[in-house]
């Protein structure tokens, strides 16, 4: 009984399609042959309806009928959209299945109503005399705009009308925002050089080892509706504060002559360029008059900017715009930035909205700290997550120690492709603070090893050694150690613990060793200067206090962070303000499940045995 419905459906819907194209044409063709009688004698249209006339017509005198209501009673030449649309529709209905073509339809819908109006009356404006190209319908209108607005404003009406049309089909848009308001002591208009570009990020397939499967399947998995984001919200923000800081600085007789904004995913950084001979204390120590009057949670100057001559103001967003990890992964600007990179690890974006690649291989070691709940582990997975999708088992091993027992234990699942352990050891993630010396002991056991083999190729380090064996047997991984709280580890064995990581820090970078060390409790008991010294490379979440941020990155401003993913990356004395990507742990799973059955075939990375003696 469904069958026979489905088959009567679709024989009507055949019928109805033929029976719009076969219109389509017929009204073309009636519309073609009115337009050569009316051509050869345009003073009486009604001849068209005289029996000899008739004669002539190819499609008698209904045909006659319709042209003339349609295109002299009607809406002139513009009467042609009619056929068009037939044609459109029945094709619709014929041969495009699952609604494939169903964007251009609509779009040719919506210009061919435009057109259809606004062609009588421009053909009305521009040649009153020839009454086929705007009917009646153009006569009518144009008419009454005449009486409304006159002919110089009609002129104006249409003109106008059809740049805007332009500009919204071409998507035409400023590339900058002016400011009009007169300051005080100079006349002149600010330019706003605002970036709106949060949600443009070109996606583009990862060359060489990601297979299409894992490239389709990631993409399902991260891909989520995304929150909308309203930029004209953000330019009316941007309008509001860039007033507010020239009428402070005004009031303080402070002259600029410039003032740009730049709006990231967490803070808008305004830049002021001053005027000569302005000091710049003057401007950082408005920071708490300029925090009141924003009505800023909290406010950074930098003055001045790194090699720019201009101070900068980083602002809260009111509404901040989420990083998604599929803009991370697959990005145009993330696979330029990192397909020469050996390590690639992605960060998040900065304030200018760039992709902040770097190469781990180049740090070498990583040190984070931030206060619970700021976003560390959530920093720690994105790091693990970036490094799955841009390497292979073959070239990357993780050895992760998880004091807390539970942040990291979603890795197990793919513990024996991407794991390098103990022999004889029944958990891949140590939680277990007795075992963390073995393993420490065991991998300063793997850099000697692997020292010895350079020392035997004759090469400087794992790079040159792996170009120059290639990929057989004896190729060697990359080992990733990463511990998620290292002060946990502190409560025992403090000073055996320390020297191994001091050792591996020290010499472990040439053999492909490197370190990834996150803490809640930056305090210099746990972080001490031996291991700052050799940790160039620092990340700092939201901390509690500026002593933390000194402990840190050697300076304050942590602890002015806003949180959720807000953080600083310092890396020999460079410092950069950056939105770290969001992961949800349901996402994350299913992309740890994937990697966990697509590299079934993989075995286990063992390290040697260690030392129990030491």
């Amino acid at each position: 009984m469904e069958k026979k419905k489905k088959k009567e459906k679709k024989t009507l819907k055949t019928i109805l399609g033929f029976f719009l194209l076969g219109n389509s044409i017929f009204l073309f063709l009636s519309f073609f042959s009115f337009l050569f009688h009316w051509k050869n004698d345009q003073s009486q249209i009604e001849k068209l309806f005289d029996k000899e006339i008739i004669a002539e017509n190819l499609l008698g005198k209904m045909g006659a009928a319709v042209s003339h209501y349609l295109i002299h009673c009607g809406t002139g030449i513009s009467a042609f959209s009619i056929p068009i649309f037939l044609f459109l529709t029945g094709l619709k209905i014929l041969f495009i299945k699952k609604q494939l073509l169903n964007n251009f339809y609509k779009s040719t819908i919506y210009k061919l109503l435009f057109f259809n109006v606004w062609l009588p009356i421009f053909f009305y404006v521009i040649i009153p005399n020839q009454g086929i190209f705007s009917g009646v319908f153009g006569f009518e209108i144009g008419n009454y705009l005449i009486h409304l607005f006159g002919k110089v404003g009609l002129y104006m009406l249409i003109f106008t009308s059809i740049i805007f049309y332009i500009i919204i089909i071409f998507h035409i848009s400023p590339p900058t925002i002016k400011n009009g308001m007169k300051k005080k002591t100079q006349n002149i208009n600010k330019e706003i050089d605002t970036k709106l570009n949060f949600h443009n990020t070109k996606i583009v397939n990862q060359p060489k080892m990601n297979s299409d499967l894992e490239k389709n399947i990631l993409h399902s998995i991260l891909s989520k509706k995304k929150e909308y984001f309203s930029s004209i919200d953000l330019k009316t923000d941007l309008e509001s504060n860039k007033k507010k800081i020239i009428q402070i600085l005004n009031y303080y007789n402070i002259e600029i002559y410039e003032l740009k904004a730049n709006i990231g995913p967490t803070i808008t950084l305004y830049e002021i360029y001053p005027k000569l001979g302005t000091r710049i204390s003057k401007i950082k120590n408005l920071k708490n008059e300029i925090a009141l009057n924003l009505s800023a949670i909290s406010i950074r100057i930098i003055a001045p900017i790194p090699g720019k001559g201009s101070i900068g103001i980083e602002i809260p967003n009111y509404k901040r715009s989420p990083v998604y990890m599929k803009d991370i992964l697959f990005s145009e600007e993330s696979n330029k930035k990192s397909h020469k990179m050996e390590l690639p690890i992605s960060l998040g974006k900065t304030v200018f909205n760039e992709i902040f690649i770097i190469d781990l291989a180049k740090m070498p070691h990583l040190l984070i700290a931030g206060s619970t709940g700021q976003g560390k582990s959530v920093g720690l997975n994105v790091i693990i997550v970036f490094l799955l999708y841009k390497k292979n088992p073959e070239d990357i091993k993780f050895i992760l120690i998880d004091p807390k027992k539970v942040e990291l234990s979603v890795y197990k699942k793919i513990s024996k492709s991407y794991f390098a352990t103990l022999p004889n050891s029944i958990e891949p993630i140590i939680t277990d603070l007795h075992k963390v010396k073995n393993i420490l002991n065991s991998l300063c056991k793997e850099m000697d090893q692997r020292y010895a083999i350079l020392e035997k190729h004759k090469v400087r380090n794992i790079k040159e050694y792996n170009n120059a064996i290639k990929y057989n047997k004896d190729h060697l991984p990359y080992i990733i150690l990463i511990i998620d709280e290292f002060a946990d580890l502190n409560i025992n064995n403090n000073q055996k613990i320390e020297i191994y990581i001091t050792r591996l820090a020290q010499l472990a970078r040439a053999v492909g060793i490197h370190l990834i060390i996150a803490t809640q409790r930056p305090s210099v008991d746990v972080i001490t200067g031996l291991i700052k010294s050799n940790f160039t490379a620092r990340i700092a979440f939201r901390v509690s206090s500026k002593i933390d941020s000194r402990t840190i990155l050697d300076c304050t401003g942590a602890e002015q962070l806003i949180g959720k993913g807000d953080m600083f990356f310092s890396n020999k004395n460079e410092l950069t303000r950056l939105q770290c990507p969001f992961i949800e742990l349901s996402d994350l799973k299913k992309i740890v499940d994937f990697y966990g059955k697509n590299h079934k075939k993989n075995e286990y990375f063992f390290l040697p045995e260690p030392n129990m003696n030491e």
